[in-house]
């Protein structure tokens, strides 16, 4: 796991506060710590637990650590002791049963989320979708509003229902950087049932 942290090397990294979501670059590795650089200035603490993420070629590289020291945006983490590669795709995807409603210019359409994860969602829909067409979409996730743009890239006909799969437009780094918590923390809790 070591080899997958190396200067340069860009993370999400996450406190037990939401707010301090944030990404994050290494600019030094240690023998027993390495420091990373934030993008935004955010309150962290010595010894305060943090979760850091990233993509790789093996899969999503997951880790809790603590921080070391703090030096205004700079952090010292110690190396983890334990790691996870949680799977291969760029972002974790859960199944998520929630109902949501599409607009577009001229029309709603209920839907109903399959799964999601920070890129993307699977839904189902009674009427066909048009590929590659943009849906505003309004949706909570912890108690967290979630506002972006839907395009389909690939619409199946189940039954009598239509499976859109597509990818989020417009969203914002802090709600994507929500939704990778989100999935992440559930995944991890599917895992440990």
């Amino acid at each position: 796991m070591r080899e997958q942290i190396y200067k340069d090397k860009e993370f999400c990294i996450l406190s037990r506060s939401i707010d301090n979501a944030s990404k994050c670059r290494v600019t030094e590795v240690r023998e027993d710590c390495f420091k990373i650089k934030l993008d935004n200035i955010y309150k962290y603490e010595t010894d305060e637990s943090v979760e850091l993420f990233t993509s790789t070629p093996k899969g999503q590289l997951y880790f809790e650590t603590i921080v070391k020291e703090v030096k205004d945006d700079i952090l010292s983490v110690w190396f983890p002791i334990a790691y996870k590669y949680l799977q291969r795709r760029e972002y974790s995807r859960i199944q998520l049963e929630k109902e949501v409603i599409l607009k577009s210019d001229s029309s709603k359409i209920n839907a109903k989320i399959v799964d999601i994860s920070a890129g993307g969602l699977k839904l189902s829909t009674e009427e066909q979708l048009k590929l590659l067409t943009e849906y505003n979409i309004n949706f909570d996730i912890e108690n967290k509003s979630i506002k972006c743009v839907f395009e389909p890239i690939r619409i199946e006909a189940i039954n009598d229902k239509y499976v859109s799969s597509g990818r989020f437009k417009g969203i914002t780094n802090f709600d994507r950087i929500a939704l990778v918590q989100f999935c992440f923390r559930k995944q991890i809790e599917n895992s440990n049932k």
